[in-house]
């Protein structure tokens, strides 16, 4: 009910489609924010519900301010360790009197993260983990080039980064992909492992397959489709865990009444599933 309720929330209009520097993406910070306080979420910041870290990156002739959303968890062994969890929380916004709510992209990775975070707090993992709600994904990465630029750990302590990005729509297929661990043979293992156990249709590595419901038809790079090309291009080894394109994607179709509320609750303990393993 909680996962529903987060998705439900961030895809609303009132969040005006959480477009980088407007009311919207405020609006959803400040839920993200009082959603972490809730679970009792730790600060890098040294102040009890203080996980906004802002950055700037230029746009034209100007400076864009976008801000991440950031906390973490000590792991039981490994507390110098860190999973960096990641899902970016921004959106396309509204263009006229349409608001692009971005239900799949992404809120329901953001509602995915939430909820494993719930879990870790009831049982945690090995690994310290760090929650980054990243901005600025759909306009370059910069939310998760900023936490790589600026990281509040070192980044020879981070072990990988698992990134949450369309976590629901399956498709008739009901497929949910993993990419990333291919030359990575610990997470390689991990991967073949939840393979085998899990509930819904997962599959290694996303399809390159041509965009279907895209005006740019060309095939998808998914090495840099999303926050995880931050991490990979500073070496720190991945999991990006999504669907692939549909046609609900980039439209203003992409809201609530389109989820598929079973698949999504699946694609979220797939994903705390790898955590684990």
């Amino acid at each position: 009910a909680q996962l529903w309720q987060d998705i439900t929330t961030l895809s609303s209009d009132k969040m005006l489609g959480r477009k980088t520097q407007t009311a919207g993406a405020q609006l959803a910070r400040e839920y993200l924010r009082s959603r972490f306080h809730e679970l009792g979420l730790l600060s890098f910041n040294n102040q009890s519900g203080n996980y906004f870290t802002p950055f700037t990156y230029p746009k034209l002739f100007a400076e864009v301010e976008g801000t991440n959303v950031m906390a973490y968890l000590p792991g039981e062994v490994n507390r110098d360790k860190y999973i960096v969890i990641s899902a970016h929380y921004d959106h396309l916004g509204k263009l006229g009197n349409t608001i692009y709510n971005g239900a799949d992209d992404n809120a329901s990775g953001v509602a995915a993260l939430l909820a494993i975070a719930k879990s870790i707090t009831q049982s945690p993992t090995q690994h310290s983990i760090i929650f980054l709600a990243t901005d600025s994904e759909e306009t370059g990465l910069y939310g998760a080039k900023a936490f790589v630029r600026n990281p509040p750990v070192d980044l020879s302590q981070i072990v990988y980064n698992l990134n949450l990005d369309m976590l629901s729509q399956g498709g008739r297929r009901n497929r949910l992909y993993v990419s990333g661990a291919s030359s990575q043979n610990g997470l390689k293992t991990v991967v073949d492992r939840a393979i085998k156990s899990a509930g819904l249709c997962l599959q290694a590595n996303h399809s390159s397959a041509v965009r279907a419901y895209s005006s740019n038809v060309s095939k998808v790079d998914w090495r840099n489709a999303s926050d995880h090309a931050a991490f990979k291009r500073a070496n720190i080894p991945y999991l990006f865990v999504g669907v692939s394109d549909h046609r609900f994607y980039h439209t203003q179709n992409d809201n609530i009444t389109n989820i598929d509320r079973e698949f999504h609750v699946a694609a979220t303990e797939a994903s705390l599933h790898l955590l684990r393993l």
